[in-house]
């Protein structure tokens, strides 16, 4: 009886540390639900595309992939605090990539290797599909971010099958988010 327990207690475990790797999964599914819930028309979710964003390059730039989690805090801290003072937080997130930018090429830390080389000009995509996103009619608009946030997924997918530029949890995370995201925008938009 006893070794019976044993093989089941045994064969829970590997569960139990497959639940763990998840984590960032589970995070994005909890994340999304919770920011699905504040739904407006959609074309609000653009901040998500511009933050992912320009998180990326700024990771890119450092060459510190340790960062990644700390990166992000300090991006929606610094939306949180703008949006507090009633700051549209998109015009500086877009003079930050600039400004990471210069400093990531005069570093040369955006022209080394393929990916990092990308980061820039997918940054200015992405950005600059969130800006006209917001700029577009509702329908359009909320399609466009949609679009945006499935784009960035296979961003997502890219850096975590590489394991390059951030944290492969932070890109698991942000790929989940960003499609279901998307996905539920796409719903209730067209529905």
């Amino acid at each position: 009886m006893q070794s019976n327990e044993v093989s089941i207690t045994g064969a829970q475990e590997p569960r139990r540390h497959m639940l763990l790797r998840r984590w960032p999964t589970a995070l994005g599914v909890g994340v999304a639900a919770l920011t699905l819930s504040d739904f407006d028309d959609g074309r609000e979710f653009a901040i998500v595309l511009l933050l992912a964003s320009v998180g990326y390059l700024l990771i890119a730039v450092l060459e510190r992939p340790r960062a990644t989690w700390w990166v992000l805090i300090g991006l929606l801290g610094a939306v949180v605090c703008l949006r507090l003072l009633n700051l549209p937080p998109e015009p500086v997130l877009a003079a930050a990539a600039v400004a990471a930018t210069i400093v990531g090429l005069v570093r040369g830390s955006l022209r080394r290797l393929w990916l990092p080389a990308l980061q820039a000009p997918a940054t200015m995509i992405f950005g600059g599909l969130a800006f006209v996103a917001v700029a577009a009619g509702s329908q359009i608009g909320s399609t466009l971010v949609a679009a945006g946030l499935l784009g960035h997924t296979v961003w997502d997918v890219i850096h975590l099958r590489a394991r390059a530029i951030v944290a492969p949890s932070l890109a698991e995370w942000c790929a989940v988010l960003d499609t279901l995201i998307a996905i539920g925008i796409l719903v209730l938009v067209w529905s």
